[in-house]
């Protein structure tokens, strides 16, 4: 359903962005940003490519693929780097401007033979069309003149001067994504709504003797796929593809019933008639099923365990921790369950959030208060099946990591850094050495410390700014519940200052050493602004309790988390100004500050408020068809007349007449999550009675990704705290 609002009478002050009541904004607020936006400018890590094998039957080189926005484009671009740092260059993919669409996800592939002309390399691409996520699938190569080549494609990107090459695979509406190949290069796996827009399934398409119809013609081509995990029971099937089995013949599948619970399943596609979804139970869990998550399955990639599996899960204990289970046996080892009755190799108290499994490691990765740590255990070797804490040499952070395993190199890993010096930039790690200085902690436990070595070309600007370490904070909110935090001050200002409570999405997200506002350095540095990130009940990363503790009719105890926030503010923080504090957010973070604004405004100086959810029961009703099941279970579901009417009674919308701060409103115009209509509608009814600045950014979805729309935002950001934190008459 579209929803009308021509009836507003817009400004135009930026490609991109229809305004009102923005105020002109200062040209020496957007040079002062543009230090700031260049180290935004961050690298990420799309995969490690599929090489094929060298002549001397060496392991391929596999170059590392990588996504990063340049500063004279609208959108990020794809480049390509040697997997070894002493290496520099930096060759670059993909020209696209913002109409070619924005690129979501990059899958490797070794190559394919839908023309019947054999494509080596390259990639399939998810690209996102104009922000409203209707991903579609795009086969990224590069022509080799020592072979055939493919004749120039209708509906071909232009990628001049790039050398290439871009088919479109889908040509529908619906959306492509959890994209998968198998370790042999044969099976491509993806999930997809398009079988009726509302239940996400899987199919499976062969790479290699696809036997298609198609040829090297110049006619579209739509890529050919079967079912493999079809609708189950009533209401709406969200499957997502996690593993296939060395030898093609099983996949691992995970069903999304909710935050909370994700159930796991397996599925036979060896014979042409593929059989059902077989649910997987581990044996013996002490926590209730409709309660219990799987996550990363993987397959032992050991020939001598074909029935060996590793999963990350919390059906032992509060917290997420990796088993291994044999599908033949039937039994579980416990790796890193916290719970030591049940004998783990090594128990971790934290969430497990990341795993990877070769022949030779398997890698996982700790979410501890925000910060990560990396663990391995070898499965082979004087070590093996022991796990030891990987200790980089650098300041800490949020990791992410990849291994190059499928180019037979499970030892080597990119990683991803993020801290408060960096954005994001790129190193590269061998572990095969790390292994020669075992070291033990405090509490006994082996550990190996490592020396990273950086991807010089694959780094942000190093920031011409100082930059400022967070805090861990922990403060007790209303029930005595402890609410964790992470706290940045700018260090060179004695005096009290104002503070800008910046509040995560999700609700199931978490403010980590890596989330940060994007113009978190500039409010530091430039306005003298302290900087409080919550992670409210309701975040991830603090165990399945913490993250339930919003649920439904436990919504707004969130929003007294905040309140109670203010409180330590004035009562344990005196280097804060209480008197001047200002609460921004996005998506359920934008809903929370509409909520704090509500219910607080006495006690705020201003809101602002990104894509977030002003009415409940018609976010329900308009997120998109293949969300909407998923949503109900954390929100409640609105068509139920009692959970509607409690929706009602606690959405922001219904009570804006008691919104007395100012509010800056900023909402994608394609936003098929939140839809604009909660931006307007609010718009509308607080300007009756209060100030509001409005934000429509076209071609824009949940989260601005064009380097205009960023930018302006930014600056009017920075223009509304000025004038109603900073300025003492407002």
């Amino acid at each position: 359903m579209t929803f009308d609002y021509s009836h507003l009478k817009f400004t135009r002050p930026a490609e991109k962005i229809k305004a009102i009541n923005v105020d002109i904004i200062p040209q020496t607020i957007f040079d002062g940003m543009r230090k700031y936006e260049n180290s935004a400018r961050d690298f990420n890590i799309l995969g490690f490519e599929r090489g094929a094998p060298m002549a001397n039957n060496e392991p391929p080189i596999g170059d590392l693929f990588v996504l990063h926005r340049p500063g004279d484009s609208q959108v990020n671009q794809v480049y390509k780097i040697p997997s070894d740092p002493h290496h520099t260059d930096l060759h670059r993919i993909t020209y696209f401007d913002a109409s070619n669409g924005r690129i979501a996800g990059l899958l490797p592939i070794a190559g394919d033979d839908w023309r019947n002309v054999w494509r080596p390399g390259g990639a399939i691409v998810r690209v996102d069309p104009n922000g409203n996520e209707a991903f579609q699938l795009w086969r990224y190569w590069e022509d080799d003149p020592s072979q055939e080549t493919i004749v120039p494609i209708q509906g071909e990107i232009d990628n001049k001067p790039g050398r290439g090459r871009f088919e479109k695979l889908t040509h529908d509406a619906y959306k492509y994504a959890s994209l998968l190949v198998s370790d042999s290069n044969r099976l491509l796996f993806f999930n997809s709504t398009k079988e009726n827009g509302k239940d996400t399934l899987i199919y499976c398409t062969p790479l290699q003797e696809s036997r298609t119809t198609a040829q090297n013609d110049s006619n579209a081509f739509s890529i050919p796929s079967r079912l493999i995990a079809p609708k189950m029971g009533e209401g709406t099937t969200r499957w997502i593809v996690e593993a296939v089995s060395p030898n093609d013949q099983l996949v691992l599948l995970t069903q999304m019933q909710s935050s909370t619970y994700q159930p796991l399943y397996i599925v036979d596609i060896s014979e042409e008639t593929v059989s059902a979804p077989e649910k997987i139970v581990l044996p013996n869990c002490t926590e209730k099923e409709e309660e219990t998550v799987y996550e990363n399955p993987q397959f032992s990639k050991d020939p001598a365990t074909p029935n060996l599996i590793y999963v990350v899960t919390n059906g032992y204990s509060d917290f997420t921790g990796v088993v291994s289970y044999d599908l033949a046996s039937k039994t579980v080892l416990h790796i890193t369950t916290p719970e030591a009755h049940l004998n783990p190799i090594r128990p971790i108290p934290w969430e497990i959030d990341s795993l990877s499994v070769s022949s030779d490691y398997v890698f996982m990765k700790a979410n501890i208060n925000g910060w990560s740590s990396l663990f391995v255990m070898p499965l082979t070797g004087e070590h093996a099946n022991s796990v030891l804490e990987v200790k980089p040499d650098w300041e800490g952070g949020w990791i992410n990591f990849y291994t190059n395993k499928s180019n037979a190199k499970p030892h080597e890993l990119a990683l991803r850094l993020v801290s408060y010096k960096s954005r994001g930039h790129l190193a590269h790690l061998d572990i095969t050495t790390a292994f020669q200085n075992i070291l033990r902690d405090d509490n006994n436990d082996k550990y190996v410390r490592v020396t990273l070595e950086n991807y010089k070309q694959a780094a942000a600007a190093p920031p011409e700014f100082p930059t400022h370490a967070p805090k861990l904070i922990k403060f007790k909110s209303f029930d005595g519940l402890e609410v964790p935090a992470l706290y940045y001050h700018p260090d060179s200002i004695t005096k009290s200052v104002p503070v800008v409570i910046g509040i995560h999405g999700g609700p199931e997200g978490q403010a980590t050493t890596r989330y940060r506002v994007p113009i978190h350095d500039y409010m530091l540095n430039e306005l003298g602004l302290a900087v409080i990130y919550p992670n409210v009940r309701g975040s991830t990363g603090y165990g399945k309790k913490y993250l339930a503790a919003d649920d439904v009719e436990k919504r707004e105890d969130s929003v007294r988390d905040i309140a109670s926030l203010m409180d330590y503010i004035q009562s344990d923080m005196k280097e804060l100004d209480s008197s001047r504090i200002a609460v921004m957010g996005g998506s359920y973070g934008g809903y929370m500050v509409y909520a704090c604004l509500v219910h607080f405004s006495s006690r705020l100086a201003c809101g602002l408020a990104n894509f977030g959810i002003a009415h409940w029961p018609s976010f329900l009703e308009n997120t998109a068809d293949y969300r909407r099941a998923h949503r109900r279970r954390e929100y409640g579901d609105e068509s139920d007349p009692q959970i509607r009417k409690f929706l009602e009674s606690i959405s922001p919308i219904n009570h804006a007449s008691k919104i007395t701060a100012p509010l800056s409103i900023a909402h994608g115009e394609t936003d098929v999550r939140v839809t604009v209509q909660e931006a307007i509608e609010m718009f509308e009814i607080v300007s009756k009675s209060g100030y509001v600045e409005l934000m429509v950014c076209e071609n824009e979805g949940h989260g601005f990704k064009q380097k205009s729309v960023i930018e302006f935002t930014n600056a009017a950001k920075i223009c509304f705290l000025q004038k109603f934190l900073l300025s003492p008459t407002g």
